[in-house]
This record gives structure tokens, C-alpha cells and sequence, in this order.
């Protein structure tokens, strides 16, 4: 077992037997996370975008120009039809996903959808539904889990550096209260659309060889509004989460703070702990530190390269690519992203109704880890 973090346990790249070059990459979409996030890190790989697409020829044709893609349209068909699109990048809301992936199911290629890959659990099944008829891979982008900080913490996690997991917890301080935008439409936006990132991590460390073997069981979540907020839900959350049977027996379990309304940028900040049986390791966006039972008054500390954006966008194409190539399933499958779907799902039920939501509301006769009970 090893403390020492090299930069390729934690930045994404892609298999040495994998031919980048084989693999056009369709993007539909050309809004501000695809030219900000999806685009800089495939060129920064040196992957190749064959062609892009808008229902806006201004952003289909600036964003063709900006990133050097030699096709741009305003037709999905088009874009389908093409030879040299391998890989779909569809960076779109979910109002217009399914509509988009009728047309995909009929020329079909794989798939990386933004996440959620839907608001509702029953969208998300429709979507998923129209795949597996098909019959081409549909991935979802939970980039996060690609993201270097989140990477390094998950390998030190599986390595069992602290043991087995105890507690995660989470603190995230910003604001995204913005008069007119998107975000502060959304119903549910906080929960639903950015905090799935947190809810999902949880899963994903936990899902380590030293997790609790289960998945989460039940959610209590509480939320506040601030007199005059632009945004028309909720941004501030308090979410706990147990993973394993019910009763708080199982030997993880998870606490989530979320505050999107902070005031002022110096108050800002973004940290994870996860205490093990023999140690803890705590992380920021830039670095890791860890602290061990055996060693109490030493503490490790490595500076992390990369960052989320755009890195962590990178390390979902590729998985995508991967799987095509080695004909395997992706790691986040609609089916995966149910489970974490259903947390934030739980955890706005639970803040509206005052109570612990229960994963079985979610899938009737299902437990932890999907098994018919």
C-alpha cells in the first residue's frame, strides 16, 4: 500500500491500445458547457470532433470556427449521416433529449449524455428504454467522478489507505444566483441539476473495495431559501445519507452541505473529508491531505494537477470510447445513474415532506444493491 500520488493515478487518458484517432466525435449542442468544458479538453487530448450541431446556425457555425471542427449544421440528420462521427457528445438540456435520441435510435451511434440524464426517474427510463431498443451504448457524463481531486481521492480510497469508509462528508460554498439565467429557472435546479454531482460521488466513493458494500438506503434532507432570491427553489441544502440496510448499522454513511447563496467570494470553498477505520483524508479542488491512525501527528499532503473542467470532461469521452472499443459497458450506465437519480429524487422529496425517504419508495421491492426482495 502505497501514500505516494503520480499524476497518472488520477488523470484521465486513454488506453494505450486504443487508437484515438479511429473514434470522430459528433457534438450536438453548442452552448456554453460544450465551449467551455466538453471542447477544450478534447483538444487538449488531441481527439478528433468531426462535426457539430445547434438548433442556432450563430453557435453551430462560431463554435465550428473557434474549435476547427470541419462540419457544422443545424440538423441532427445531417450530422448522423456523416461517415466520420463515431461517438455522439450530446450536450443538451433533457427537455430536448428525447427527441434528439428518437433521431440518434434511427442511424445509431454511442452515446455520452449530459447528466442527469433526466429530472424524473421517469424520464430517465424512457430515455435508457429507447437504447437498449436500438441497441447502442448510452453513457452518462457525471464528470465528476473523472475530475483529478475526485480521482486521487478514490484511488487512496481503494488502496484502503484509511481502512474501511465510515463517513463522507461534503461542505460546498458559492453562489449561482443570477437574475435571468437558465439556473435560476429551473425547478429544483440546486439538487436536481448541480448537486447530482455530490449526491453521485458519494456513490462512487463508497463504491470502493473498503465501502460499505451497498448502496444508499435512505435520505433526510432539509432546505432553506433566502428572502428575495432569484432562484425559484431552494440553495441551500442539508442532506444525510445511509448506506446499507436502514437503522444505521452499516458502516458508512454520508452528510452533504450545500450553500449556492454565499455573499461574498471570499467566503467561498469546496472541501470533502472521508474518516476511515485508519485515518482520514480531506481534500480541496487543488489538493489532498491524509492523516493515519498509525501516524497520528503526520499529515500527507499532495498538490493535484488538472482540475474538473476541463479534465474531468475529457475522462467521460474517453471511458465512452473505451467501452466501444473493448465492448464493455461504460462506467456510469443509465442504469447506475438510476440510483443516483433516485438520491436527488429522495432528497428533494424529503425536503418538500418533512421526513426520511426511503429507497425502496423509489424502487418498489428492490434493495441496496437492485436484488428483487
Amino acid at each position: 500500500m502505497t501514500l505516494m500520488l503520480k499524476t497518472e493515478d488520477y488523470m484521465p487518458k486513454l488506453h494505450k491500445d486504443v487508437d484515438a484517432s479511429r473514434y470522430g466525435i459528433g457534438l450536438i449542442g453548442c452552448g456554453s458547457i460544450a465551449n467551455s468544458a466538453h471542447l477544450p479538453a478534447y483538444r487538449k487530448a488531441g481527439l478528433r470532433v468531426s462535426a457539430c450541431c445547434d438548433i442556432s446556425e450563430a453557435a453551430a457555425r462560431s463554435t465550428a470556427q473557434k474549435f476547427d471542427i470541419p462540419f457544422w449544421t443545424t440538423s441532427v440528420q445531417e450530422l448522423l449521416e456523416r461517415e466520420d462521427v463515431s461517438v455522439i457528445d450530446m450536450a443538451i438540456h433533457p427537455r430536448a433529449r428525447e427527441e434528439v435520441l428518437n433521431q440518434i435510435a434511427k442511424i445509431p451511434r454511442p452515446v455520452l449524455c449530459q447528466k442527469p440524464l433526466d429530472m424524473t426517474m421517469e424520464g430517465a427510463k424512457r430515455l435508457a428504454s429507447i437504447a437498449a431498443e436500438a441497441g447502442f451504448v448510452l453513457a452518462v457524463n457525471q464528470q465528476a467522478r473523472w475530475a483529478p481531486v475526485h480521482k486521487a481521492v478514490k484511488t487512496l480510497l481503494d488502496r484502503g489507505v484509511i481502512g474501511d469508509i465510515l463517513n463522507i462528508q461534503h461542505v460546498y460554498r458559492s453562489n449561482q444566483d443570477r437574475e435571468g439565467h437558465w439556473f435560476s429557472k429551473l425547478p429544483n435546479a440546486l439538487i436536481g441539476d448541480h448537486g447530482i454531482h455530490y449526491f453521485d460521488l458519494c456513490r462512487y466513493f463508497n463504491d470502493s473495495p473498503f465501502g460499505s458494500g451497498k448502496d444508499w438506503s435512505r435520505i433526510h434532507c432539509t432546505t432553506a431559501m433566502m428572502k428575495k432570491q432569484f432562484a425559484i427553489d431552494p440553495l441551500i441544502y442539508s442532506a444525510n445519507i445511509e448506506f446499507g440496510p436502514a437503522g444505521g448499522r452499516a458502516h458508512t454513511m454520508a452528510h452533504l452541505f450545500f450553500n449556492d447563496i454565499v455573499r461574498s467570494p471570499r467566503a467561498f470553498g469546496y472541501t470533502w473529508w472521508v474518516d476511515g477505520s485508519e485515518g482520514s483524508i480531506w481534500s480541496t479542488d487543488k489538493s489532498i491531505s491524509m492523516a493515519l491512525r498509525n501516524d497520528p501527528s503526520t499529515v500527507h499532503e499532495t498538490v493535484i494537477s488538472g482540475s474538473w473542467s476541463p479534465d474531468g470532461f475529457l475522462g467521460s469521452m474517453l471511458d465512452l470510447i473505451e467501452a466501444v472499443e473493448f465492448d464493455r459497458a461504460p462506467l456510469v450506465t443509465p442504469e447506475d445513474n438510476f440510483s443516483t437519480l433516485a438520491m436527488t429524487t429522495a432528497a428533494i422529496r424529503s425536503s418538500r415532506e418533512g421526513r426520511v425517504v426511503e429507497r425502496t419508495e423509489l424502487f418498489p421491492g428492490m434493495d441496496e444493491q437492485g436484488v428483487r426482495i
